[in-house]
């Protein structure tokens, strides 16, 4: 996409008949194919040690279970038998157990055992997905094998207190226009009165990710410097300072269906290693404060993309970095190897 071409559209002459027609409709990711990314599943809370539990996925399902290594594993929902969901089986010595004929599935999604006696057929396997934990949260790679690091902040995770959670409110739209809205500086500071300067030319991109910094000025923190990292086009992880302590935010979009998008959260700020009350009363205030902020940002965005019927139509200058996102997200590579067994 030529971001120079999209936003020369409201130079030319417009004959009057063109008024009563919108602009062509983008598609950011084909009718049947989303973006190898990590995208999030689960919450690692909502997963124990022998535990499965089922999620809409792709325009499909997958079951996440955990095994007694404490290692997670996200598969296709259905048993290669007859389709029963085997989110109602059981996981029974770290195999996954079908609840309709106790077929079960090793940790690589391979047919190990049909009860009945039979040998297991060669093509009894489940799609089984790169699994990985991070930031409380269960992610699942849409491909065979992932492309880029897993979504997580720069300190380690046993060095932060860490609040993760759902958005409360699922979104009845296309992930991926849910995503393009990081780009989009007018929005920002229009429904979030949030005025943000971004130097495009400063934009690194390295192993499918963005990173950039960010001035800003939010009612909840003041004037800040953020620095932003665009992960796939699943998740944006932010990293600030306020009242001299460091913060960090993450949102991250799973495509449940093609247009339906379920959100997850996370504020973090670094552990202490004293005692000290006062300390600890400003960690619980730095998250609060956090989790609020980030609440009221969804809160504020879901009823646009509920109703939303997108297209890049009529663009000004001021949607430069929004016509960049655009040719970024359409540009990202995408696949659905585990289409046929999700679904």
């Amino acid at each position: 996409m030529n971001d120079k071409a999209t936003l020369n559209e409201t130079a030319r002459p417009v004959p009057p008949g063109e008024v009563r027609a919108r602009g062509r409709k983008i598609s950011l990711r084909g009718e049947d194919e989303f973006h190898q990314c990590w995208f999030p599943v689960a919450l690692s809370s909502e997963v124990a040690v022998g535990q499965v539990i089922g999620a809409p996925f792709l325009d499909g399902r997958v079951v996440i279970y955990r095994t007694s290594d404490g290692a997670v594993h996200v598969h296709s929902a259905y048993c290669r038998h007859l389709g029963a969901d085997l989110s109602i089986g059981k996981v029974v010595d770290d195999r996954l157990r079908c609840p309709f004929h106790f077929w079960r599935y090793d940790g690589k999604g391979v047919c190990a055992a049909v009860p009945a006696g039979d040998p297991p057929p060669r093509q009894a396997r489940l799609f089984d997905y790169p699994a990985a934990e991070s930031l409380g949260i269960i992610w699942a790679f849409n491909g065979e094998t992932p492309i880029h690091p897993v979504p997580r902040f720069e300190l380690d995770e046993e060095d932060l207190v860490v609040d993760a959670f759902r958005n409360p409110l699922a979104m009845q739209v296309d992930s991926s226009i849910v995503f393009l809205n990081g780009f989009d500086l007018q929005h920002f500071k229009a429904v979030h009165g949030m005025a943000m300067e971004v130097d495009e030319s400063q934009v690194v991109e390295r192993e499918h990710t963005l990173t950039f910094k960010v001035k800003v000025h939010t009612p909840e923190f003041g004037d800040v410097e953020l620095e932003r990292k665009l992960w796939g086009t699943s998740s944006v992880s932010v990293q600030s300072v306020s009242d001299g302590r460091k913060v960090y935010l993450l949102h991250s979009l799973c495509p449940t269906s093609a247009h339906s998008t379920q959100g997850f959260l996370v504020n973090a700020t670094p552990k202490v290693v004293t005692a000290d009350p006062s300390e600890l009363e400003a960690i619980q205030k730095i998250l609060a404060q956090s989790h609020e902020y980030s609440l009221r940002l969804v809160n504020e965005d879901a009823p646009i993309f509920d109703t939303i019927r997108f297209r890049a139509d009529c663009m000004t200058a001021s949607d430069r970095f929004l016509a960049f996102g655009i040719r970024y997200i359409r540009n990202f590579p995408r696949a659905h190897p585990g289409r046929e067994l999700i679904q």
